[in-house]
């Protein structure tokens, strides 16, 4: 379609001759997007490459900004990309284009640029590009969309949407969602050699619909990853994320279902339900907000629903879950949860630190005491519950008795897994303007004495596996000091090592569950003995 302002020149895009490749960054639910945009691509005909051994003529690179290492790993990979191929179509998706669009539009590494809610348009926006449209600013008549806005003005300033803007209501207005190109296209089909940068790029913050994305393949054998929600409303006070992912949107109970039950159908026998708050699941159904229905002892019906139906489905042994927020961790929630035998006893809750002076500065919403009563709840209902969580050394202000406090409490709680996180200025949050920063050498050292702590409870941890029977779901082939080894995980999440013979036999037991005894360590393993 044409119009007095408009040319446009129509080139079919045979993607069955081209070869594409994509690099990952980032946490679970970028992992399930990047394996659904490498769906869409097959789909079309491309044929999917690997990022290090190949030569492709496309290279996506869904990038992640959550720490600044983040973000230069994202832009290394950008440039590795073009160094890989000057003439191929290199886009950036994702968390650090949607944080930092402005400034990626100066890069003459990256084609094209798409921003979170986007990614599931990944062949429509290549037929746009690669058909060479010559228009300065085209509607994108491919991409059925309303109500979306492009980000060109708010992260002008700081590479993220204004607080104002990220916080306030949502503005019902209408508005074209466009491509914003620099310079003129060439008028053929292929790369077009930075004669325009396209960037689809919308105002995450007034997005008020789950992005539908299919995963097709992922990447673990034994498990499979469901994205059933996004965005964040917290607003932790050193936290990027809702600026980039938006406000709580959720998947529909019937399309997470659907999904459950096509890998259940290709043999998954283990669901691990995901989202960047799953904890805040369903809540947007009813017009509900996070806080309200914690402080009102609301339970949390949407998300208990979805994993109870999730069990139901046939084939479905087993249902994780993401992260959690440790408030969601009542008597009432455990109870339901008690009564699902698939749910697995492995609970992720966020601490962040130990310390309540700084978990009030992160704008946490808890204290180590509700933290802690959460936990209780947890062991008390399962005898093996293995109980992960993030923390974060070096939080502005955090003093040497700060630290401690939080050492202590950390120490006191006996997580089986910690994930420890030296502090990341993140430009346009409220911590990154705080006083007192703390220098890189102290968070190195305070890491560093997590990650010991780490590493001892963790080990006390599998050590009360050895000794008993258990099931455990392999989720792939091993060589340890030039011996085979078949690798999963029990219900607890803790690691298993199974010495094989290298039959095919031994690769059919990929996905299925074996019971196994355990037996010895191994590195950082249980190592077992089928039963």
């Amino acid at each position: 379609m044409t119009d007095g302002n408009t040319k446009e020149i129509q080139v079919k895009i045979d993607f069955s001759k081209m070869k594409a490749a994509m690099h990952n960054l980032g946490c679970k639910v970028n992992s399930y997007e990047a394996e659904a945009m490498v769906s869409e691509l097959r789909e079309a005909g491309v044929e999917i490459v690997s990022w290090e051994k190949d030569r492709a003529d496309i290279y996506i690179i869904n990038t992640c900004s959550v720490t600044n290492i983040a973000d230069r790993k994202s832009r290394q990979m950008i440039h590795k990309a073009r160094a890989m191929n000057p003439e191929a179509v290199v886009i950036a998706v994702g968390c650090y284009v949607q944080a930092r669009s402005e400034e990626l539009r100066q890069d003459t590494a990256v084609d094209i640029l798409v921003g979170n809610n986007d990614k599931s348009n990944i062949i429509p926006i290549l037929e746009e590009y690669l058909g060479g449209k010559t228009d300065e600013t085209v509607k994108n008549e491919n991409i059925k969309r309303s109500e979306k806005n492009c980000i060109t003005e708010n992260v002008a300033e700081t590479g993220v949407p204004s607080e104002g803007l990220s916080r306030g209501t949502i503005d019902d207005e209408k508005a074209s969602f466009e491509r914003v190109s620099s310079g003129t296209a060439s008028s053929g089909g292929g790369r077009n050699f930075k004669s325009r940068t396209s960037a689809y790029v919308r105002d995450i913050n007034k997005e008020k619909t789950f992005e539908e994305l299919r995963a097709g393949e992922i990447a673990d054998n034994g498990r499979v990853f469901i994205k059933v929600q996004d965005g964040c409303n917290q607003f932790c006070s050193y936290c990027i994320i809702p600026y980039v992912r938006g406000r709580i949107r959720s998947r529909s109970l019937e399309n997470a279902l659907k999904e459950v039950e096509d890998f259940a159908t290709r043999g998954y026998r283990e669901v691990v339900l995901t989202g960047i708050h799953l904890s805040s699941y369903g809540l947007d159904f009813d017009n509900a907000n996070y806080e309200y229905a914690m402080d009102h002892d609301i339970p949390s019906e949407r998300l208990l629903e979805l994993i109870r139906r999730t069990a139901e489905v046939p084939g479905i042994a087993r249902v994780r879950l993401g992260s959690l927020e440790p408030r969601i961790i009542t008597e009432a929630f455990v109870d339901e949860l008690k009564k699902i035998p698939e749910v697995c006893p492995h609970f992720h809750l966020s601490l962040q630190s130990g310390c309540d002076r700084t978990l009030k500065a992160m704008n946490r919403h808890y204290d180590t005491s509700a933290f802690r009563r959460s936990v209780d709840i947890i062991r008390a209902a399962w005898d093996d519950a293995a109980i992960t969580t993030d923390v974060i050394v070096g939080f502005p202000g955090e003093t040497e008795d700060d630290f401690m406090d939080s050492y202590r409490f950390i120490d006191e709680i006996g997580f089986y897994e910690l994930h420890v996180f030296k502090y990341s200025r993140r430009q346009g949050t409220a911590a990154d303007k705080m006083k007192d920063q703390v220098p890189d050498q102290i968070k190195a050292e305070r890491s560093e004495k997590l990650i010991r702590l780490d590493g001892a409870k963790s080990e006390a941890f599998r050590q009360s596996f050895i000794g008993r029977t258990d099931e455990i779901i392999p989720e792939e082939m091993v060589t340890i000091d030039g011996k085979k080894y078949l690798r999963g995980y029990n219900r607890s999440y803790v690691r298993y090592v199974v010495p094989v013979w290298g039959n095919a036999a031994d690769e059919g037991k990929i996905g299925q569950i074996m019971r196994v005894r355990g037996t010895d360590f191994c590195d950082t393993c249980v190592l077992a003995m089928t039963v």
